[in-house]
C-alpha cells in the first residue's frame, strides 16, 4: 500500500486572477475552508498515508504559514519544501530525495472526496507503472482525455485536446479492437506511481509535465498506464471565477461527504460562532458565515452566499450568490450580486456590484459607484469612477 503523497501546490493559478495575484490557489476557500485543507482531510479519512510532501513555489510562504497552523490536526508527517521547478513532473523530480516508496501525486488545487484507499487497491491490483484517477464530465476540452481498453489500460492520452483531436480519437477507436471508448473521461490530477517512475524522470530530463509529456511518453514506450474511474465521488477543478462560484453553489446546495463548509449547520445555514446582528436580518439558505461577522439592520444575506471572518455588512444592504472573503466592510444600501470579493476590501455606501465581478484584495470602492457586470479589479485598486472596462470572466 502506498504510504507517501506529493501534493503539488506551486502553480500561479493565472485563470483565477485577480484573486491569485495575492492568494495562492491552494488557499482559495470553498465554504470558508481552503482547498488544500480539504485535500488533507480526504487523505486523513480515506487513506493510511504516513508522509505528505507539499511542494510550494508561488506565494509559498503563505501556504507554509497556513499549513503550520493546522498540521497538528493530521496523523501523518507533513513536509513543505520550496522547489523552483519548471512544471509538475519536474517538481516531483526535484523532491525525489524525500520519496522512498511507491507514491501518490495530487494536484493541490483540486476539490474532491475520492477514496484514496480504493484508488490504492486498484493501482496495486493492476501493477502498472502508473494509474490516473478519471472522472466523466460533460465538456472534456479543458482536461486530459484518455482512450482505455476493457482492462482499464490507457491506450492514448491527449492533454486538453482540440475538437479536431477528439474527432481523430473517435476515428482511431472505430478502427481499433479497443472495446471501451470514453471521450468524456478526463484526468482529475490525482495519480499513483511505482517508485521506478523516478528513474524514468531522471533518465529523461525533457519530461517536465505529467499530462503533456510523461503520460504520452509512458504509453508510447510500452509502459502500462491505467485509468481508475472515480465514479460518483465529487470532483471539481476551480479553474476560473465562474467555476469557483458554481462549485461553491454545489457544495452549499448538497455538501458531498468530507466537503462540508466550515461551521455548525442548521437548516442550511453554517455559522462558526454566534452571529452578531441587529434587528430584521434575513438569512436565505444556503448561507455560510464566518466568525466575528456583523450584520446591520435590514440586511439580506443569501441564497448561495459565503461570508468569511471579521466582516461587516451595514444597514439595508443585500449580498446574494456571492463569495465574500475575510476582513470585508460593506456599507449601507449596497448590493453585491453573484460576485467574488477578495480580502481586506472596503465597499462604501450605495454601491452596486453586478454579476460575475471579481474584486481583488485590498480594493476600495467609493460611494455610489456601480461595478458593471463581468468587471475584474486588481488588488489595491481605489475605484472612484467607472473608469475600468468590464472583462468577461467566464470565457
Amino acid at each position: 500500500m502506498l504510504k507517501t503523497a506529493v501534493i503539488l501546490a506551486g502553480g500561479k493559478g493565472t485563470r483565477l486572477r485577480p484573486l491569485t495575484y495575492t492568494i495562492p490557489k491552494p488557499l482559495i476557500p470553498i465554504g470558508n475552508i481552503p482547498i488544500i485543507e480539504y485535500i488533507l482531510k480526504v487523505i486523513e479519512k480515506t487513506s493510511s498515508l504516513e508522509k505528505v510532501i507539499i511542494v510550494v513555489k508561488y506565494l509559498g510562504d503563505k501556504i507554509r504559514s497556513y499549513l503550520n497552523g493546522i498540521r497538528d490536526n493530521f496523523s501523518f508527517d507533513i513536509l513543505i519544501p520550496y522547489v523552483n521547478s519548471l512544471d509538475t513532473a519536474d517538481a516531483v523530480r526535484k523532491v525525489s530525495n524525500f520519496i522512498d516508496c511507491d507514491f501518490f501525486v495530487l494536484m493541490g488545487d483540486i476539490l474532491t472526496n475520492m477514496n484514496l484507499n480504493d484508488f490504492n487497491i486498484f493501482h496495486d491490483a493492476k501493477g502498472g507503472m502508473g494509474t490516473i484517477a478519471l472522472k466523466e464530465v460533460e465538456n472534456p476540452l479543458d482536461f486530459g482525455v484518455v482512450l482505455i481498453d476493457n482492462e482499464s489500460q490507457i491506450k492514448l492520452f491527449l492533454e486538453k485536446p482540440r475538437s479536431i483531436e477528439l474527432y481523430f480519437m473517435r476515428m482511431l477507436h472505430s478502427k481499433s479492437k479497443i472495446k471501451y471508448y470514453y471521450e468524456n473521461l478526463v484526468n482529475t490530477g490525482f495519480y499513483a506511481f511505482k517508485y521506478k517512475i523516478l528513474d524514468i524522470l531522471d533518465d529523461n530530463l525533457e519530461l517536465m509535465d505529467w499530462g503533456r509529456h510523461v503520460f504520452p511518453f509512458l504509453v508510447e514506450n510500452g509502459y502500462k498506464l491505467f485509468g481508475w474511474d472515480i465514479g460518483e465521488y465529487y470532483w471539481a477543478d476551480i479553474g476560473r471565477p465562474i467555476s469557483y462560484l458554481n462549485t461553491t453553489y454545489e457544495i452549499l446546495d448538497t455538501p458531498p461527504p468530507l466537503l462540508s463548509p466550515k461551521g455548525e449547520q442548521k437548516d442550511g445555514i453554517w455559522l462558526e460562532n454566534t452571529l452578531d446582528f441587529v434587528d430584521d436580518v434575513v438569512l436565505i439558505p444556503p448561507v455560510v458565515i464566518g466568525k466575528n461577522t456583523f450584520l446591520g439592520k435590514n440586511t439580506v444575506i443569501g441564497p448561495y452566499t459565503v461570508i468569511g471572518s471579521n466582516c461587516k455588512v451595514m444597514d439595508n444592504s443585500k449580498v446574494s450568490g456571492s463569495i465574500i472573503l475575510n476582513n470585508i466592510s460593506i456599507g449601507r444600501n449596497t448590493r453585491v450580486i453573484r460576485s467574488i470579493i477578495g480580502n481586506n476590501v472596503v465597499i462604501r455606501d450605495e454601491v452596486v456590484i453586478e454579476e460575475y465581478s471579481v474584486i481583488g484584495d485590498d480594493c476600495i470602492i467609493e460611494d455610489k459607484n456601480i461595478i458593471r457586470k463581468n468587471t475584474l479589479l486588481k488588488p489595491y485598486t481605489v475605484y472612484k469612477s467607472p473608469q475600468f472596462l468590464g472583462v468577461k470572466i467566464n470565457e
